[in-house]
């Protein structure tokens, strides 16, 4: 037998070589083309998730910040009416409470230095006034009312003192029946905005096709609604300060009504004595009934 020569057997290992190198890249090339143009794809897919994404959270799918002031800005008229409507009630309340401070309408040192000179005989008439006037305060005005009627039965002075004193009472109450209003009115005008706001909505609806007619439905049925609650919260806020600063003036006028019968006891007739008569043989003199005696 031939045995085979060298070159031979190197041309064949050579040839078997290369053939399994083909062989082992043919699948790689064919999978490389699907490879890279998957991975476009993907990106693009995730591009527009993305876009979709971004589109959904600006979408007004609900009440938000941005809705609201959409909705002050040109959808309800009626909400600048209750803006109006809140500021009238934080400004009413906040000059009442400062108004009918203790210390402002009962001063607590005026009061006990007046009752001291006046029970101790320090004051006369025209010195009490002139302390009263001094005063500017609401009870330093009801002890003037009494201090007039000076020497007068303490009938009269009460009678007196309470026609005159009346007109110190309603400037206590000045303001107060303006909360009493908006109480009132913020309800109303949230309820209207309500009503504007809903017909808004379905008539705005009327262009809409699709599922995007009661996206939009619901949309403005809860933006109207907001209306509604703020008038509801400007009345809560309201008839609670309401009722607080009737109650302060009830007190306020009960503690001035006590102090002015204290006065009044002081100075009415029944409490007020002439100077006795010194003169001699006056019936009165002590002197006189001792030398009738002897």
């Amino acid at each position: 037998m031939a045995r085979p020569r060298p070159g031979s057997i190197h041309l064949a290992a050579i040839g078997l070589t290369l053939a399994l190198a083909l062989t082992l890249a043919g699948p790689a090339r064919g999978q490389g083309p699907e490879t890279k143009a998957a991975e476009p794809a993907k990106a693009e897919a995730t591009k527009a998730a993305t876009r979709a994404a971004a589109r959904d959270s600006r979408a007004p799918g609900g009440v938000n910040r941005e809705s609201i002031l959409r909705l002050f800005t040109g959808a309800n008229p009626m909400l600048w009416l209750l803006g109006l409507c809140s500021i009238v009630t934080l400004g009413f309340a906040l000059e009442r409470v400062v108004a009918l401070r203790r210390s402002r309408v009962i001063p607590k040192d005026f009061v006990a230095r007046f009752h001291e000179r006046l029970s101790g005989g320090k004051l006369d008439r025209d010195r009490a006034l002139e302390l009263c006037r001094a005063n500017d305060s609401t009870v330093a005005r009801v002890f003037a009312h009494a201090i007039r009627y000076w020497g007068q039965p303490a009938a009269v002075i009460r009678q007196a003192v309470e026609s005159d004193a009346a007109g110190e009472v309603v400037d206590l109450k000045r303001n107060v029946r303006a909360l009493s209003a908006t109480t009132t009115l913020a309800p109303l005008l949230g309820l209207l905005g309500t009503v504007v706001g809903m017909i808004q909505s379905f008539d705005a609806i009327g262009a809409k096709t699709g599922g995007a007619k009661g996206d939009a439905l619901a949309q403005g049925i809860s933006l109207a609604l907001v209306s509604t609650a703020i008038g509801l919260a400007i009345a809560s806020v309201s008839v609670t300060m309401y009722y607080i600063l009737l109650n302060r003036v009830d007190v306020l006028v009960r503690d001035l009504d006590h102090e002015a019968r204290r006065v009044i006891d002081l100075v009415s007739a029944e409490s007020v004595r002439p100077a006795p008569d010194r003169r001699p043989g006056y019936a009165g003199d002590p002197a006189r009934h001792e030398s009738r005696i002897h």
